[in-house]
């Protein structure tokens, strides 16, 4: 009696995080500065999902596609195209790949820099039938984080 088998060996890889908000009761956060370099040449990158996948899902994907493909941080001004077809929806990302340097303590003069980024409002225009973009909110509270730290911090803490 002689017994054959086959064995298959697949990798599964996945990745965790840990995240706080840094904005709550309980939580004091000493304001960090950090430089950007952005590289001069655009990025592509891509996603596909399943038609009834989370919109906002495979667009990030998009996004983690295109900054591992140029080895970066962050994308500066991404601009997306999607298409839902057969039961799939691929978002498509373009933008200018950027990596963090020089972070360092926040200092005096850097107060006058933030307030003017905050005072800064990009206008953004959407095609009539694009899809609206979610979690806007976010920016808001971020901003009036920010905005609280900058008061705090010119007001001597007080």
């Amino acid at each position: 009696f002689t017994c054959l088998s086959y064995m298959s060996c697949s990798v599964s890889k996945t990745t965790t995080s840990k995240t706080m908000d840094i904005y709550g009761a309980g939580v004091v956060q000493k304001p960090v500065i950090v430089d950007i370099d952005v590289k001069e040449a655009k990025v592509t990158g891509t996603a596909t999902g399943s038609s009834n996948e989370n919109l906002e899902t495979v667009k990030q994907a998009a996004v983690s596609d295109a900054l591992e493909k140029s080895n970066s941080d962050v994308l500066v001004e991404p601009k997306f195209k999607t298409q839902t077809s057969n039961g799939k929806t691929s978002a498509f990302v373009t933008g200018w790949p950027a990596t963090y340097k020089n972070f360092r303590p926040i200092k005096s003069e850097d107060v006058e820099l933030l307030q003017v980024g905050i005072a800064q409002k990009a206008n953004v225009y959407q095609a009539p039938n694009a899809i609206k973009k979610r979690g806007s909110g976010l920016w808001v509270i971020i901003g009036i984080g920010v905005a609280v730290v900058v008061s705090l911090i010119s007001n001597g803490g007080k």
